[in-house]
């Protein structure tokens, strides 16, 4: 059965409280047929799916997919809420599955993130809210079966409310682990670097990255390595936990994540607080900002350029694109919509109507390509480099059509994620698709409905 509703990784993040994560990169089109019957057919013999497991669907939770070399790994919670992680060494061999001892509730912060070591390690971490750290490693190399939970990375009286866990890659393939201690109005980040050798993870950075300094907490999108070869970063300040009140588009790069700068490389020490680092938009509280809806792209050269939205004059929400412009930055109205705006005053994972899914791209013919979603529908902004006005918007299409047709619960949404990871020479992209409610606030429902499946689809690209 063919959804009504598709929701594409662009849900993320995470309605978006989440700090950030890889974006979506698109298939290629697929060649015209003669007849649509026989391009389906063509394009269902080229594509291959398979189901993972039944997976919960009482509301969205964010699974993973991340392929490392041949290997493959999924992290997800299984139709009983628990904490599941599936490999396989290659794509034509068996999965293997492990159930760990964690149990998502109702809160939609909760998902659950998976990444290996040099060695192979397996590293997972998730479900945690403001919750003590939930973290488990695998004793040897790719045996997902191996997995063992650990109580704490650094101190035992640190590590008890923990949010936004995530993991990443320095330049040298070291493992390093970040999240939040701390909530939404006085959050405290934390970098950690993992050592093979010794099996342990050590402080970077002397303390804290981000220092809501008991009045704020930083919501990031980043590090994300550039085609300057350094490491950028956006995020937004918070001031309570109401998402109305974040504030002040902010922006700091590095070339080794340890010494960071401005967009003109003045260093900027750490930790950061409300008064250091470089804004972009003093966007102010009640603004119209979401810390979710904000991502970075690179220009024609090299240049950091930011999508996100704010509100205009008349209140009406609006997507916005920054870019780097001789030593500041200068901001433009890409939209011009009205009745747009979003009810922010409120805290947990929100169901909002208007998304900034993917980073801001340059196309072929040269201009840049800004991609949103509102209600529902994917729209794209083609924006004249030189003007940075607006010269056409219109449809598209983040996901194979393909993906849709596999929708079982039409009263539910479609949720699909791009694995992470997959090699440039592959010649497939890796998708997971499942069904389940939006968030609700992180609040019960009075229902539940059937598990979904778990799929994984591999797409010619």
């Amino acid at each position: 059965m063919r959804g009504s509703k598709i929701l594409t990784k662009f849900t993320l993040l995470f309605a978006l409280t989440v700090a950030g994560v890889s974006q979506p990169v698109l298939a290629e089109p697929v060649p015209s047929q003669p007849s649509d019957k026989l391009a389906d057919e063509q394009l269902n013999l080229a594509s291959e799916v398979e189901a993972i497991d039944f997976t919960w669907s009482g509301h969205r939770v964010f699974a993973q997919m991340i392929q490392r070399g041949d290997h493959q790994i999924i992290a997800y919670y299984d139709a009983n809420r628990q904490m599941s992680i599936a490999h396989r060494a290659h794509q034509r061999t068996p999965w293997r599955y492990q159930k760990v001892p964690s149990f998502v509730g109702w809160d939609s912060h909760n998902y659950v993130t998976v990444d290996v070591d040099e060695e192979g390690y397996i590293h997972v971490m998730g479900n945690m809210h403001n919750d003590p750290l939930v973290y488990f490693r695998s004793t040897e190399p790719w045996n997902v079966r191996s997995l063992k939970q650990v109580d704490y990375i650094i101190d035992p009286e640190r590590d008890t409310n923990v949010t936004y866990p995530r993991f990443m890659h320095d330049r040298d393939g070291r493992l390093i682990a970040i999240y939040r201690l701390g909530g939404s109005g006085n959050g405290r980040y934390y970098y950690h670097r993992y050592d093979t050798a010794t099996k342990t993870w050590s402080l970077m950075h002397d303390g804290q990255f981000f220092d809501g300094e008991d009045e704020r907490g930083a919501y990031y999108t980043g590090p994300v390595l550039g085609p300057d070869g350094n490491f950028h970063m956006i995020w937004v300040w918070r001031e309570t936990p109401s998402a109305a009140t974040n504030n002040n588009l902010s922006y700091v790069r590095s070339p080794d994540l340890v010494n960071w700068e401005d967009s003109n490389g003045k260093p900027v020490a750490l930790p950061l607080i409300r008064s250091t680092g470089e804004i972009v938009d003093p966007v102010p509280t009640f603004g119209g900002m979401l810390n979710g809806q904000k991502k970075i792209g690179f220009d024609a050269d090299e240049r950091p350029m930011i999508s996100y939205y704010k509100n205009d004059a008349n209140g009406d929400t609006q997507i916005m694109l920054a870019r780097k412009s001789g030593k500041g930055w200068t901001t433009h109205q890409i939209s011009d919509w009205t009745g747009s705006k979003q009810f922010l005053d409120r805290g947990g994972s929100l169901n909002v109507s208007i998304l900034v899914p993917q980073d801001p791209y340059v196309a072929d013919d040269g201009t840049i390509r800004v991609r949103v979603q509102r209600d529902g529908e994917e729209i794209e902004f083609a924006v004249d480099p030189a003007s940075n006005r607006t010269v056409r918007a219109g449809s598209s299409k983040s996901t194979p059509d393909v993906i849709g047709t596999f929708q079982d619960n039409p009263e539910l949404v479609q949720f699909v994620r791009k694995a992470e990871g997959t090699p440039k020479e592959s010649a497939y992209d890796f998708y997971l698709s499942w069904e389940a409610n939006p968030p609700a606030q992180d609040q019960a429902r009075g229902e539940i409905p059937a598990p979904a499946t778990l799929r994984l689809h591999k797409i010619p690209r």
